[in-house]
């Protein structure tokens, strides 16, 4: 008989800090996107963990809105996240949970393949950190994102009463392990401490909002985006798409009377039926408009999906098929976050899903989109 799968590992959001540069409050309550911050976090880590709770002080109801216990810090006088740490410990604990996974309310980003990635880089203590490159490429841990074992609890309570607060001099001392995750197209745990951070997190969560459907020639590509388009636009998400396209492709053909427009010289022209229209536009030094400036056309949506432009920094699904001889661009491409492939590929680094399982690559996007 084979093994029984390990449940899903209960979370953790830390939601107890002063929020001092913010002028006081939850931090997790701000509007990002016209929901709270807070909101996003739930949205990336629930289809990673188990059951979920919050670790927060003071007066639990301003919580009620989020249908998630709140777990108060048991060590007195705001003992930083560490506390904090020791009360999702115990909590799982208590659920018979071998550990529990840790996330910061004011992270909004974080990677859909968090809990994976964690669970592959614990080493023999069973503790491991997220960690990024910083702009200048340096490794940086993010001690408030973490795979915590509920068997360290006693050593971390001893710990806190002995006056501990920095969370790396104890995690250190425990021999954790960091799981680095890519910063590419942004930082996964950029966290909100200032307003101007909370402006940028509106650009980044636009950013997030875009995936990528790329591969070489032949791989699928086009009928993947046109599973998920449908699978997306069934649950009630709005859904657009952007085509790369070859140098010869062209909607218009000659003899027609929008391409009799253009070839007059119109910059852009507007086809328009009954049931639908098309904008075609000419850049006047011929040069390709850059993807940015394609989806800044778009009208809000839910999701966007490019199928197409390789070398732009979004988020990408790589689509792979062994037999049309192209090897994986997924290791040499940060932007890269999953492959579709009709073979398995061990040790790859990044998730791996069947070309046909819809539905899983599906659930892979909206995690990394926060849907």
């Amino acid at each position: 008989m084979p093994p029984l799968p390990h449940p899903p590992l209960p979370g953790v959001i830390l939601a107890g800090g002063r929020a001092t540069r913010m002028g006081g409050g939850d931090k997790g309550m701000l509007a990002l996107g016209g929901r709270p911050v807070l909101s996003h976090v739930i949205a990336r880590l629930a289809p990673q963990c188990g059951p979920l709770a919050l670790n927060a002080n003071g007066d639990a109801a301003r919580f009620a809105g989020f249908g998630l216990p709140v777990l108060p810090d048991t060590v007195p006088g705001l003992a930083g996240p560490l506390a904090g740490v020791l009360a999702g410990m115990d909590w799982a604990a208590a659920l018979g949970a071998p550990a529990v996974i840790t996330a910061a309310a004011d992270t909004p980003f974080l990677p859909a393949d968090l809990v994976a990635q964690l669970q592959a880089a614990a080493g023999p203590g069973g503790l491991a950190l997220a960690a990024s490159p910083d702009a200048g490429g340096v490794v940086q841990e993010h001690p408030t994102c973490g795979l915590w074992p509920v068997a360290l609890r006693h050593d971390l309570l001893r710990a806190l009463e002995g006056g501990l607060r920095r969370v790396r001099d104890w995690t250190r001392a425990q021999g954790a392990r960091m799981a680095v995750f890519s910063s590419q197209p942004f930082d996964p745990f950029f966290n909100i401490n200032t307003p101007d951070d909370l402006t940028h997190a509106g650009g980044l969560l636009r950013a997030a909002r875009v995936w990528g459907i790329t591969g070489w020639k032949n791989t699928g590509k086009t009928g993947l985006t046109e599973r998920l388009v449908a699978h997306f636009t069934a649950t009630g998400l709005t859904v657009s798409t952007v085509k790369h396209a070859h140098h010869g492709a062209d909607i218009d053909h000659p003899g027609t009377d929008s391409f009799r427009h253009r070839a007059a010289g119109a910059r852009e022209v507007i086809l328009a039926t009954p049931h639908h229209w098309e904008l075609m536009h000419t850049p006047g030094d011929a040069a390709e408009t850059p993807l940015d400036e394609l989806l800044a056309r778009l009208a809000p949506v839910d999701l966007v999906l490019v199928e197409g432009f390789k070398a732009a920094p979004h988020a990408k699904i790589e689509c792979h098929r062994p037999e049309a001889g192209q090897p994986l661009m997924a290791p040499a491409n940060p932007t890269i976050r999953a492959v579709a492939s009709t073979a398995a590929h061990p040790g790859l680094g990044v998730p791996c899903f069947h070309l046909d399982d819809t539905g899983g690559i599906a659930a892979f996007i909206r995690a990394g989109a926060g849907l």
